[in-house]
């Protein structure tokens, strides 16, 4: 049996993730370029070496930071591709998990067998004061 590549019973959920994630990405480029432009221009003398160290890590043209949708879809996609990453310490959070039910599983199988014994004593020794 062929496996299925998309799931259109979730459609809609995509759609309105992919236009909440195209928000995102476009507010947290418009914050990095305010950011941007407050130490770039307007605290370069009183953060001289920082706004230098910025302006060699983002060398924008004129000094002006601008962004378009193409900007914006690539961030996003790579938000969206950040999302999905599994993760190592899920596995660690489930292995725990798996492990603290497996210990409470053989503590409740324990604690029967020790009911199950104790009734079969009291009963013996019910039939020996008979």
């Amino acid at each position: 049996m062929a496996r299925q590549m998309a799931n259109f019973s979730r459609l809609m959920d995509s759609m309105v993730f992919t236009t909440f994630l195209m928000f995102v990405s476009g507010f947290g480029l418009f914050l990095m370029g305010e950011l941007y432009k407050n130490v770039v221009q307007q605290e370069t003398k009183k953060l001289s070496q920082i706004a230098m160290v910025v302006v060699r890590l983002f060398p924008f043209p004129d000094k002006k930071y601008e962004f378009n949708l193409t900007h914006v879809v690539v961030f996003s996609t790579l938000i969206g591709m950040l999302c999905m990453l599994h993760h190592p310490a899920q596995d660690v959070i489930q292995h725990e998990l798996e492990k603290t039910q497996k210990n409470k599983k053989k503590r409740e199988e324990a604690e029967k067998k020790r009911e199950e014994a104790e009734k079969r004593r009291k009963k013996e020794e019910s039939k020996e004061h008979k």
